[in-house]
């Protein structure tokens, strides 16, 4: 089962601009927040405590972490704390009680990084087993559930969110859930541990509440995250990463998002050159013939204010094309060896000596490889209801060599759409 869903069906308010730290929402009968932005692997290594910033003393004890890259505070998923998989995992022994008459809500922003063939690692359970008001995500390759009072959800006719998560004791993600006979909940708090098994992810808040939150304060918590967070919520995204010319849905791009808008790949070959590519200077990206291969989206809408980033290359055809990644109104990549570019209808701009480039942003900001940032017109209004189309525009042609890109809504700064570059690199197709 693919971990690439719906963000979810709570709506949130877009911002502007992005990257500063707001103060988290004031909502009553919060017991426990743990946020890894701005820990440091060192700091951490001094004093391995992830501190609890409600400031009810429910800190995590955390164990057995090497304090770098794929056991720490991680520069790969940028403000998360990374736990291993192995022996990596945090403890409170003084979590207060939770009630059945109550409830609960848990709320992650985690990515699960890889899945254990056997035992059952959990991302936060509310014991040292999954007895408890609470086993929030225990996931397995071939089988994902929750657990609620003590009784087991299958998960298997569920979207599996990406990153925001959330449970309350009547609902998984808006979908109902079931309670056991479970009757209060322990004073035991494990993060990335059940037992003897340890959970491989990434994880940059969690927050827990003494009752069922209602639909306003989940919408207060992800609007939180996305105005802190802003790299990790494009309103489109696409990789190519993992998939083959073999697979049966190799003509279909799916968009990581969850929100239904897929790349359709036509006329491709589905061989070197037309296709996957998995030798040679384009291995692992798809790559179009320049003669009838075109990738097209469904219509969507972008505002006036995005951030375009991704991982692409227009290839030399020794002429001008007037095609490449195109969605009118909005945004024109030709390959005219240079890249031409034009922003919402603006003036065209020459780009010298590149054929790619890393992000651009609606207010004239372009960064290329080694991220030199240029300005190129003056911001406009525009907003598009178009098609995206890859590798041809119209009845012209192109060859790209394509892995991934992602449309955020709202104008990234600098080092946020460093932040989104990285982070889109860990993202699977499969």
């Amino acid at each position: 089962m693919n971990l690439i869903g719906n963000i979810n069906a709570i709506p949130f308010r877009r911002f502007r601009g992005g990257g500063g730290v707001a103060p988290f929402p004031s909502i009553p009968g919060m017991i426990a927040r743990y946020s890894a932005l701005g820990l440091t692997n060192e700091q951490m290594a001094v004093n391995p405590v992830w501190v609890d910033k409600t400031g009810n003393g429910h800190d995590l004890q955390m164990k057995n972490f090497a304090w770098k890259e794929r056991s720490g505070i991680s520069d790969i998923y940028p403000g998360a704390l990374v736990f291993d998989g192995v022996n990596d995992y945090g403890v409170c022994e003084n979590f207060p009680i939770l009630t059945k008459e109550k409830g609960y809500t848990v709320v992650a922003l985690r990515q699960w990084l890889s899945f254990q063939d056997i035992g059952y690692p959990i991302l936060v359970v509310n014991s040292t087993d999954r007895l408890a008001a609470f086993s929030f995500e225990n996931f397995i390759s071939k089988t994902k559930s929750t657990w609620n009072w003590g009784r087991s959800v299958g998960l298997s006719d569920y979207k599996i969110p990406l990153l925001y998560t959330y449970q309350t004791s009547t609902s998984y993600n808006s979908k109902t859930i079931y309670a056991g006979a479970t009757e209060e909940g322990s004073n035991i708090l494990q993060v990335c541990r059940s037992g003897i098994y340890c959970a491989n992810a990434a994880i940059w808040e969690i927050v827990i509440l003494d009752h069922d939150a209602t639909e306003e304060e989940l919408t207060k918590i992800k609007d939180y995250f996305v105005k802190t967070y802003p790299w990790l919520f494009p309103d489109q995204a696409w990789t190519v990463v993992g998939k083959t010319n073999e697979d049966e849905d190799r003509a279909t791009i799916a968009n990581i998002t969850g929100n239904g808008n897929d790349l359709i790949l036509s006329n491709f070959g589905f061989a070197e050159g037309s296709g996957y590519n998995e030798q040679g200077e384009y291995a692992g990206y798809l790559v179009t013939d320049g003669v009838d291969d075109k990738i097209t989206s469904s219509i969507f809408e972008m505002g006036n204010d995005w951030t375009i980033i991704g991982d692409w290359e227009l290839i030399n055809t020794e002429k001008k094309d007037n095609a490449g990644i195109v969605k009118f109104n909005s945004i024109v990549i030709y390959n005219y060896n240079p890249i031409l570019i034009n922003i919402k209808n603006g003036r065209n701009n020459l780009i010298p000596d590149q054929n790619t480039v890393n992000a651009i942003c609606s207010d004239g900001r372009i960064y290329s490889k080694d991220w030199k940032e240029s300005i190129y017109n003056e911001e406009t209004e525009s907003t598009s209801k178009n098609f995206l189309t890859i590798g041809y525009s119209g009845n012209s042609y192109t060859k790209i060599a394509f892995k991934n890109l992602a449309i955020y809504p709202t104008v990234l700064s600098k080092e946020d759409c460093i932040k989104a570059y990285n982070y889109l690199q860990t993202l699977k197709a499969k």
